[in-house]
C-alpha cells in the first residue's frame, strides 16, 4: 500500500459513475475521458454493466423504484475485457480499479450525482460515496436532475462524447478484435458489404421513444413501439434498399435486438431478396464462437463488423449506433452513413 501511495502521491482522480446500457456507459466514459484530460486528472478505468431491460433510468418517465433483472444485476465486466487500457494510456493518465480501491480505501470523496440510483454500479465497483453533490432524489424529475451534471445526459455531454477524435484512444481489446476478424473472414472473406443496426422497441423504449423530431418536425422511430409513430418493417426494407442501391451493395449484414428468426426480419429479407440482396444475421454464430457467452460480447463483435462495412445504416436515437458512427468517422468512413429516421423524414419509406 505504501508503494502505491508513493506512486500516486499528489494525484487527483476522476472516477466515471456510469449508468444505463453499455453504449450509454461508453458515451459517458468518453465524456469522462475528455474531462480527465482537460482537468489533468488520473482517470480510473471503470467496469461495464450489461444491458438490462429493467434498468432504472434517471430521466423523466423512469419508474419510481429500481427494477432490474436479478441475473443481469450480478454481472459486470472489467475494463480490459472491452477496451485496450495500454492504448488509452497514451492520451490520459490512468489507474486500474483494484489499485484505486486500495489507494482510497474504497471511498469516493465526492459523487456528482444524487444519492440513490447508482447502487448496483457502486456495488460492482466495490466503492462507496462519502458525500453527494446535493440533488434531492425525492423531487420529481426533471427538476431534481437539472441540478446535477450527469455525464452523458446533457446535449453538451452528448456532443463531446460523440466527437470522433475521442474514439482514437479507445481501441477494442485484442480478444474482441480477434473474434471480429474471425467473423469477418467467415462471413465476408473480402467481399464488399453494407451493414445495418435495427433496434426495435423493447421493454423500456416501447413508449418513450416515440416523440422525436428533426428540424422541429415530428419523425417516426425504428424503436418506437406504439404502432403509430414506428417505422415498420416494410419501410425499413425500403430504406435499406435505398442505401444498398445508392452504394451498389448486394450483401447486407444486420445487427438487431430481434432474433434472427423474427418474422419481421424474415419479411425484410424476403423483400430485399426480390432485388437480389442477400441479408445476413449471424449473432448466434458469433455467440457460439465466443463459447456461448451472453449478448454483451456478441454485440461488440457486431459493432466492429458494422464499422468495417462499406455502408452503414443505424437507428438515430441509439447509442449503439453512436458507437459505430464514431468508429466509422475515426476510420475515415465519413460517407455512406445513413439513419432510418432521417431517410423517413426525407420521404423514403
Amino acid at each position: 500500500v505504501r508503494e502505491v501511495r508513493n506512486k500516486y502521491r499528489n494525484r487527483k482522480f476522476l472516477f466515471p459513475l456510469l449508468d444505463q446500457g453499455p453504449n450509454n456507459q461508453y458515451l459517458q466514459f468518453r465524456v469522462a475521458l475528455a474531462k480527465a484530460h482537460s482537468m489533468n486528472r488520473t482517470l480510473v478505468l471503470p467496469l461495464w454493466l450489461p444491458h438490462n431491460p429493467k434498468f432504472l433510468h434517471l430521466h423523466e418517465g423512469a419508474p419510481p423504484e429500481p427494477s432490474r433483472d436479478k441475473y443481469l444485476d450480478s454481472i459486470s465486466y472489467p475494463f480490459e475485457s472491452t477496451f485496450d487500457p495500454e492504448y488509452l494510456s497514451r492520451f490520459v493518465r490512468t489507474i486500474d480499479l483494484p489499485t484505486f480501491r486500495t489507494l482510497t480505501d474504497a471511498k469516493l470523496e465526492l459523487c456528482l450525482s444524487h444519492e440513490g440510483g447508482f447502487e448496483s454500479y457502486l456495488r460492482h465497483s466495490g466503492l462507496e460515496c462519502e458525500s453527494y453533490s446535493g440533488a434531492d432524489a425525492s423531487v420529481q424529475a426533471p427538476r431534481a436532475f437539472s441540478n446535477v451534471r450527469f455525464l452523458g445526459y446533457h446535449s453538451f455531454d452528448h456532443e463531446v462524447g460523440t466527437r470522433d477524435r475521442y474514439y482514437a484512444y479507445l481501441r477494442w481489446s485484442p480478444p474482441l478484435l480477434k473474434a471480429a476478424e474471425w467473423a469477418y473472414e467467415m462471413l465476408f472473406n473480402g467481399t464488399s458489404y453494407a451493414a445495418a443496426h435495427i433496434r426495435v422497441a423493447d421493454a423500456h423504449w416501447d413508449l418513450t421513444d416515440c416523440k422525436h423530431s428533426i428540424n422541429s418536425q415530428p419523425v417516426a422511430s425504428v424503436s418506437c413501439g406504439d404502432g403509430v409513430n414506428a417505422i415498420n418493417y416494410s419501410s425499413i426494407a425500403q430504406e435499406l434498399w435505398y442505401m444498398l442501391k445508392t452504394t451498389d451493395q448486394k450483401l447486407l449484414y444486420v445487427s438487431t435486438n430481434m432474433n434472427c428468426t423474427d418474422m419481421r426480419l424474415m419479411r425484410i429479407a424476403l423483400m430485399l431478396s426480390r432485388r437480389n440482396i442477400r441479408l445476413l444475421c449471424a449473432k448466434d454464430m458469433v455467440r457460439e464462437h465466443l463459447g456461448g457467452q451472453d449478448n454483451y460480447f456478441v454485440s461488440l463483435v457486431e459493432q466492429e463488423l458494422c464499422q468495417r462495412a462499406n455502408a452503414f445504416m443505424g437507428s438515430k436515437y441509439s447509442t449503439w449506433t453512436d458507437t459505430v458512427w464514431g468508429l466509422r468517422l475515426h476510420n475515415s468512413k465519413s460517407t455512406n452513413n445513413y439513419m432510418f429516421e432521417e431517410l423517413w423524414a426525407l420521404g423514403i419509406k
